[in-house]
């Protein structure tokens, strides 16, 4: 199917609060501007931050004032902010922040995902989107960037009852992408990444600035030249999904997203995937880990014109979150991610 200016999958008995819904399109997205909750797209059961203990899926369980944080969570890269609110309404206060000044792409209900597959999971829900003069600019000096944009905050429910936003810092999705983190083009998604929290959260405080050292050995993403056009390694992508039974949450054309607002860039498009069976037990050992999942893959064309496709290493997303002990899942993991990738590069390649 041919693509306009945004996507939007429809998926059964869902609630679009909040929305803004211009110009949709089948089956790629620029930005969306809508709430996809998704149910069954990324593993997710009941886990804590760091080793605390499972809890219940209860939500609203957090006081309308925030309590006294013994720790924060500390991940490589995650700015974190504790919440003032419940999580229900530290997600809605997400959503419409985004819509307001920008879009939002996607929502992951992860404890609903546990849900279906009959696990728990305390409140955990991931919001994808933004404004692409935040993503735009990061992209056209470092086009690898995309694989971490449009930005995602994470918000979670601890064992303590403290509600959590998180998301990644301009830096840290700068220095995967190879770029000073330094660069003065990381200033707009640096300010409207804070801003969105603070609205959310009711504090302009946050407990964690992202400034854990980044863990994990290797290069970032697992990438493969492709003998097609970047729309046509995302429709092989699409397909291989569908046929491991794997429904798609969104696709964002980030060079859609650009000229909307006067710019330009190559062809350059993210698509989301997930799987509860496994992503279930990354989130059992570290639930912050729902800040990296739905998995993500990339397709890019470069300055010579050649495509390529790439998705993260999925070990060293597990070291940024320090989950152990679950070499089998990791290795399920990283063969069928290696699979997609090298279907969107075509045979040979």
């Amino acid at each position: 199917m041919r693509r306009s200016p945004l996507t939007h999958f429809r998926l059964p008995n869902l609630r679009l609060p909040h929305l803004r819904l211009p110009h949709l399109r089948l089956p790629r997205l620029a930005v969306v501007a809508a709430v996809v909750s998704v149910f069954a797209v990324t593993g997710c059961a009941g886990t804590s931050t760091g080793s605390s203990p499972a809890g219940t899926s209860d939500a609203g369980a957090v006081p309308s004032s925030a309590p006294a944080v013994p720790a924060a969570p500390s991940v490589a890269g995650m700015v974190v902010y504790a919440s003032t609110v419940d999580a229900v309404t530290t997600v809605r206060k997400v959503q419409e922040k985004l819509a307001a000044g920008g879009m939002v792409t996607a929502t992951v209900d992860h404890a609903a995902a546990a849900a279906s597959i009959g696990q728990k999971l305390r409140p955990t829900t991931v919001v994808v989107g933004g404004n692409p003069k935040a993503g735009t600019p990061l992209i056209a000096a470092a086009q690898t960037s995309a694989i971490d944009l449009p930005q995602k905050y994470l918000v979670w429910q601890a064992a303590d009852g403290t509600v959590y936003l998180g998301y990644n810092a301009a830096e840290y999705i700068a220095a995967r992408a190879g770029l000073d983190p330094t660069n003065p083009v990381l200033g707009g998604l640096r300010t409207g990444s804070a801003a969105v929290a603070a609205a959310a959260t009711g504090t302009d405080h946050p407990v964690a600035d992202g400034s854990a050292p980044a863990a994990g050995p290797g290069t970032y993403l697992v990438e493969k030249t492709s003998d097609t056009t970047v729309a046509g390694a995302i429709d092989r992508y699409t397909a291989a999904f569908v046929a491991k039974a794997l429904k798609p949450v969104a696709t964002v054309d980030h060079a859609a997203g650009a000229a909307s607002i006067g710019a330009t860039l190559r062809p350059t498009e993210t698509t989301f995937v997930g799987n509860p069976m496994v992503g279930t037990a990354l989130l059992q050992s570290q639930q912050t880990m729902g800040i990296d999942l739905p998995v993500r893959y990339l397709a890019w064309q470069d300055q010579a014109g050649a495509v390529h496709v790439a998705h993260p290493d999925i070990r060293i997303l597990a070291a940024r979150h320090h989950i152990t002990g679950l070499d089998n899942v990791l290795t399920m993991i990283d063969k069928a991610t290696a699979t997609f990738t090298a279907t969107a590069a075509g045979p040979g390649n």
